[in-house]
């Protein structure tokens, strides 16, 4: 089979130039034909040269091409012969400009079973809808993964992503008109106070108390508006993991972005680094956090890439992870509504190093086996 990965954008530390990369290699390893179109490396002109040929499959990642258009007002997608999937990283509420496009022949691979369920619901164009995890995998330079330093790595408890102030998303939302800041604040209270609710569901909740009918109008139009609010969430509870870590007798180190922001006592700050050398300090790591970005049923691409390099996974719990994965045997979850309680479980872990490291060792054997890019390759391969 022959399979033409675009890689369009630059942006999240390069995360998405690494799955391109890496996927690319997976189907490569199973004997496919892969060919790359990357935007630092070609003029967007260049994409004619794929009108009229035939692919096994296109694929993206948060993919704005199902909004290119041809002079006369045609996708560009339906003059390529082969299936689009769009591997879509974020809730599909973020990407409703290109998943409402109607396409010949539209798929998508996404993160979570309750967004597969949302994009059946409201886009019943889209011909199929996959879901797997992404991942990582272990760091550059290492053949093999060895547990006989794991006492001695020098990072207790790590965090690599970037912090956003809850301020900034407020002063986005007070700019909104009153009624709409209004219905955003409402899905904010609700959110918080329950924090099992997907952003949909909670937008589904607001339409049954609004005089206007969001639900027989165009609801995914509207959950795409309130996207302050799931944004302003995931925002409130990454900044009160990291107050809580921050409080623990162990040391905490941070990778990323506008830390300095955020008023703590004992972390330590590094600079921002590209998307693939995470890999390599999570292989110095104890426990690497992860707080999901309101996922509940999938996972973020920390938890694996952690355990991948021998760090146990300290994360919130989804319904994936709680299929595959035991509290304390190898992974450790927290609450979202109990999330002060990580500093004790954070610090008790890591004062019994031996238990700490069987977790670790029993963690990795899981995402070996069951999430690594040979696995996301074979799901999307199964899924033409």
């Amino acid at each position: 089979m022959k399979f033409l990965i675009f890689e369009m954008k630059t942006v999240c530390y390069n995360s998405y130039l690494y799955f391109g990369d890496a996927l690319g290699n997976a189907l490569k390893k199973s004997g496919h034909d892969v060919e790359y179109f990357k935007v630092d490396e070609q003029a967007l002109d260049d994409l004619e040269q794929f009108i009229g040929k035939h692919f096994d499959g296109l694929i993206d990642f948060n993919s704005d091409l199902p909004r290119a258009l041809m002079d006369d007002d045609s996708f560009f997608l339906d003059h390529v012969d082969a299936p689009f999937i769009d591997v879509i990283l974020d809730h599909p509420l973020y990407h409703h400009d290109s998943l409402k496009n109607k396409l010949k022949n539209f798929h998508v691979v996404c993160l979570d079973s309750k967004h597969k369920d949302y994009i059946l619901k409201y886009y019943p164009h889209i011909k199929s809808v996959t879901v797997t995890p992404m991942t990582g995998e272990l760091a550059f330079g290492k053949d093999e993964l060895s547990f006989t330093d794991f006492e001695d790595r020098p990072y207790d408890i790590l965090f690599s992503g970037t912090y956003t102030d809850p301020t900034r998303i407020e002063t986005a939302i007070k700019k909104l008109p009153d009624f709409l800041a209004s219905n955003v604040m409402d899905l904010i209270d609700m959110m918080l106070a329950d924090s099992t609710l997907t952003i949909e569901d909670a937008v589904e909740a607001l339409a049954k108390n609004e005089i206007y009918d969001y639900i027989n109008s165009d609801l995914p139009l509207h959950t795409q508006t309130f996207y302050l609010a799931d944004t302003y969430v995931r925002c409130v509870n990454r900044k009160k993991l990291i107050q809580a870590l921050d409080k623990c007798e162990h040391k905490l180190d941070l990778f990323g972005g506008l830390w300095e922001e955020l008023d703590l006592k004992h972390a330590t700050i590094h600079r921002e680094i590209p998307f693939n050398l995470t890999f390599t300090v999570f292989s110095k790591a104890k426990i690497c956090a992860n707080i999901m970005p309101n996922f509940k049923a999938g996972s973020h691409d920390r938890v694996f890439s952690a355990q991948l390099n021998g760090a146990v996974a300290l994360t919130d719990p989804t319904t994936l992870l709680k299929k595959e994965y035991k509290d304390g045997e190898n992974i450790l979850f927290y609450e979202l509504d109990d999330i002060d309680a990580v500093t004790t479980k954070t610090d008790a872990a890591l004062s019994e190093p031996s238990a700490l490291k069987e977790i670790a060792q029993m963690g990795y054997s899981i995402a070996a086996k069951n999430h690594t890019w040979d696995n996301i390759a074979k799901v999307i391969l199964d899924s033409l």
